[in-house]
């Protein structure tokens, strides 16, 4: 019996679907029940495309919905044993069996055959990208991004801080954000249609409770431990950056001896603190992501807190928050402001990962005017200067490059103080605690100056302790205790004493 000519067309499209449907279950031991549709953007808004199917490979839609979403015209083409889309002036031609398409005269792959059911055309969902609409297709995120739409993907990442964490939001395409904070949540608005975030991993609870889109808005829910935020918005379209502070350690006072009077003279009245780095210049950098920036300004702060209410001392900081500022800035605003004492905060790094270890340097003036004992000219005019707080100043014009080269033996005497009294509280050294180097941020210094590497963020033991609050607050008691051992003056029997 000869059978007619439909009825071997319906007879491969079924082998064509059974064929579809074994491929589905290869690809993940069972067919999808209820696929996750698709969430399709627009400038219009948002709408969903249900998935016929899903495998490992790709996503079956039918025909017909995509038609209705995206307002497409659908003709049979009998002849060709397919199915023509008209999208706008573009014709895209479907063959059944086939995994290629005919789009505008080129070619298009696509990740499974076209093939129908019935009167029901079924096409993988990367068959809208051959309709020259602007049309992107994210699989892993469920998403169609229509354009002239605009839908960044968000990365973030989350990094372990001195003072607490960092949110690092990076976005691709950049556009325009806005950080605000309203309570216990903060809100980084995008000017986009929509959002592609991708999940948030190793951020500790009490510092970020919870990540979540909302629209154009990606909502951070703080954790019990954030006390302050900074959230920078508008200075780099591909990146956000959100400092998350936490509450400062409780820790034990320092044994500090007895405040002395603030009229007794001589004695130590002003002390700067020179957080080593800021703004952009990072400084070195750990493993786990602290930075040397985040670690000195860390101690600053404890210092300085330890020291005016201790020894009742005024401290002034030589940057302001995290903005950046010049060695030649830093060692004038100290001379500005008549400091009687410099210490410089930093935290190195060497090519070793061995090495490792706290240090503490005083300038070298071999390299610098040649004489140690050089002093400023006579006749040099005074100069007014601006000070902390407002006003003006007259003090002696020193030339910058012999600032230092009076008192490079007093602060080779306060550094070997310093090392002693971190010693004592349980830091760990490096092989050469006492060292004289030619620091550029010393040699302008008109006052008794240091430089305290703080340890090594090459080294993971260092970088684990520079990473963690009870550490700080221990580097910081010890400086504080270093400082009360001469507040009163640096005791000459020491002098010379801390070169190696």
């Amino acid at each position: 019996m000869r059978r007619p000519p439909e009825y071997d067309g319906r007879l491969t499209h079924r082998i064509l679907i059974a064929a579809l449907l074994a491929a589905l279950a290869a690809g993940t031991g069972a067919r999808v029940q209820d696929p996750v549709p698709y969430r399709v953007i627009t400038t219009d808004g948002t709408s969903l495309l249900p998935v016929h199917a899903s495998t490992g490979a790709s996503d079956i839609v039918t025909l017909d919905a995509a038609a209705r979403l995206f307002r497409l015209l659908v003709r049979d083409d009998a002849r060709a044993g397919g199915v023509v889309v008209v999208s706008g002036n573009d014709r895209v031609v479907l063959t059944a069996g086939q995994s290629t398409v005919s789009s505008a005269g080129r070619l298009v792959s696509l990740s499974a055959p076209v093939t129908r059911s019935g009167s029901t055309w079924l096409v993988p969902v990367d068959f809208l990208r051959a309709l020259n609409r602007g049309i992107d297709v994210r699989r892993g995120s469920r998403l169609i991004v229509v354009a002239p739409a605009v839908v960044p993907r968000v990365t973030p990442q989350f990094e372990r801080t001195a003072t607490g964490g960092r949110l690092l939001l990076s976005i691709d395409p950049g556009v325009t954000t806005r950080v605000t904070r309203d309570g216990d949540v903060i809100s980084v608005r995008f000017q986009a249609s929509g959002l592609d975030v991708e999940p948030l991993s190793g951020a500790p609870a009490d510092l970020i409770a919870g990540l979540r889109s909302d629209g154009a808005s990606l909502l951070v829910d703080l954790g019990s431990a954030v006390t302050n935020v900074r959230g920078d918005d508008g200075l780099d379209a591909g990146r956000v950056t959100i400092e998350l502070i936490g509450a400062p350690p409780t820790t034990a006072a320092p044994s500090l001896t007895p405040i002395a009077p603030l009229d007794r003279a001589p004695g130590i009245r002003t002390i700067a603190i020179d957080a080593g780095h800021g703004g952009d210049d990072l400084g070195a950098r750990g493993a786990d992501g602290t930075l040397e920036k985040d670690v000195t300004m860390a101690v600053a702060q404890r210092v300085k807190a330890l020291l005016e209410a201790r020894l009742g001392v005024r401290v002034i900081f030589t940057r302001d928050g995290d903005a950046p500022a010049t060695a030649d800035r830093r060692a004038a605003l100290a001379n500005n402001n008549k400091a009687d004492l410099f210490v410089s905060l930093h935290a190195n790094s060497s090519p070793v990962a061995a090495v490792r270890g706290a240090q503490v340097l005083s300038l070298d003036a071999g390299g610098y005017a040649g004489v140690e004992g050089a002093a400023p000219r006579s006749d040099a005019p005074a100069l007014p200067v601006p000070v902390v707080g407002g006003g003006t100043r007259l003090i002696d014009a020193v030339p910058w490059q012999l600032a230092q080269l009076p008192h490079v033996s007093v602060s080779s005497s306060l550094a070997t103080i310093m090392a002693q009294r971190l010693s004592g509280a349980g830091v760990t050294m490096h092989t050469t605690p006492v060292a004289v180097a030619p620091l550029r941020v010393l040699v302008g210094a008109n006052m008794p100056a240091i430089l305290i590497e703080l340890g090594m963020l090459s080294n993971v033991e260092d970088a684990t302790a520079l990473a963690t609050a009870a550490h700080l607050a221990i580097l910081a008691d010890a400086i504080a205790l270093a400082i009360a051992d001469v507040r009163f003056g640096i005791p000459p029997a020491a002098t010379g004493g801390g070169h190696p």
